[in-house]
């Protein structure tokens, strides 16, 4: 069947050789509903054919619900059924049209749900996943003289090579500055400390009154409430980005920051009865399964105690455990 018009120049696009007037031509057409359900469904039809015919329906249908080309772009429940070519390509895209169509005034915005996770492909080539309960933005200026993106939350970061325009990172008064690269930032508001670990390259990290260079397999600690950053070595970086691959990996972190993830990754509420245990510092790697799988090995491998009542989980320590860890166990 022969291709539509409008779908040869979107692949010219995402092929780099459309010319000015193509890409302004298509973001007119992109406003025109039948014509991006059209490229919708084509893209669809490309799709691994190992899918269920009705799954594909359910996430098309929510993905016309979703995703339309405007300021705000929200992934949600359909990145926990399918990663799928439709939806990187419409994050690309997205972002394009607020970089070149001056009518797109605000930031391009990121934002992905309690439970979900994102893979977006940025303007200038640059991939990044966003972990759950995150916000990534960027403005119109990207991709021109500086590449800056907003974080809130974390994201791991793979920089497409450009040494006229260095890739910048900003959260809450800490940034971190690559030219190509490998890193995970880890900068939830809510929470007091930040993090940046390098995969490869080299990357500078800090504020605006101190800086330091981290190299591959390294870890900068910035605590946002005084300020204070540490810099320690690390046996391997990519233990920080298991959560890439729906694992949960723990290095000497406290119950109180496990709580934190395990809410963000389940959209659940979870209450310490015990103050104590916030402070217990925890080692592992747990494959992102069922909540209850996790909590269950938790109070295996640790004093550990806990009740689900719905989507709010209680936790206290174990008396009866705790006295098998003392001499192994940690208080912050």
């Amino acid at each position: 069947m022969k291709k539509n018009k409008n779908i040869r120049l979107l692949e010219r696009f995402f092929d780099g050789t459309a010319t000015n007037e193509e890409v302004h031509f298509i973001s007119d057409q992109f406003r025109n509903n039948e014509f991006e359900q059209k490229w919708m469904e084509e893209q669809w039809n490309n799709a691994d054919e190992k899918v269920n015919p009705v799954v594909q329906q359910k996430i098309l249908e929510q993905i016309r619900e979703k995703i339309r080309p405007r300021q705000m772009l929200t992934l949600h429940r359909f990145f926990a059924i399918a990663a799928t070519v439709a939806i990187l390509i419409i994050s690309t895209f997205t972002g394009y049209l607020v970089l070149e169509n001056r009518s797109f005034n605000n930031d391009m915005v990121v934002t992905v749900a309690k439970g979900q996770k994102a893979d977006v492909l940025l303007p200038d080539g640059s991939r990044v996943w966003v972990n759950s309960g995150s916000t990534l933005m960027y403005g119109s200026r990207f991709n021109r003289k500086e590449r800056i993106i907003h974080l809130e939350g974390e994201a791991y970061f793979e920089v497409a090579e450009n040494e006229n325009a260095p890739f910048i990172v900003k959260t809450n008064g800490f940034s971190v500055k690559a030219l190509g690269t490998a890193f995970d930032v880890k900068a939830y508001p809510e929470e007091e400390l930040f993090s940046v670990v390098l995969i490869n390259g080299k990357v500078e990290a800090g504020d605006e009154n101190s800086k330091l260079t981290i190299s591959p397999n390294q870890k900068v600690v910035y605590n946002r409430v005084n300020k204070n950053m540490q810099k320690t070595d690390v046996d391997d970086g990519k233990i920080y980005t298991s959560w890439m691959n729906n694992r949960l990996a723990f290095e000497s972190e406290t119950f109180a920051s496990i709580a934190s993830t395990l809410e963000r990754n389940y959209n659940v509420r979870i209450t310490f009865e015990s103050e104590t245990l916030k402070n217990i510092r925890y080692s592992g790697t747990l494959h992102d399964n069922s909540l209850e799988s996790i909590l269950q090995i938790l109070s295996i491998t640790s004093p550990l105690s806990y009740r689900m009542e719905g989507s709010h989980i209680y936790l206290k320590e174990n008396q009866k455990q705790l006295r098998y860890y003392q001499g192994v166990i940690h208080y912050q």
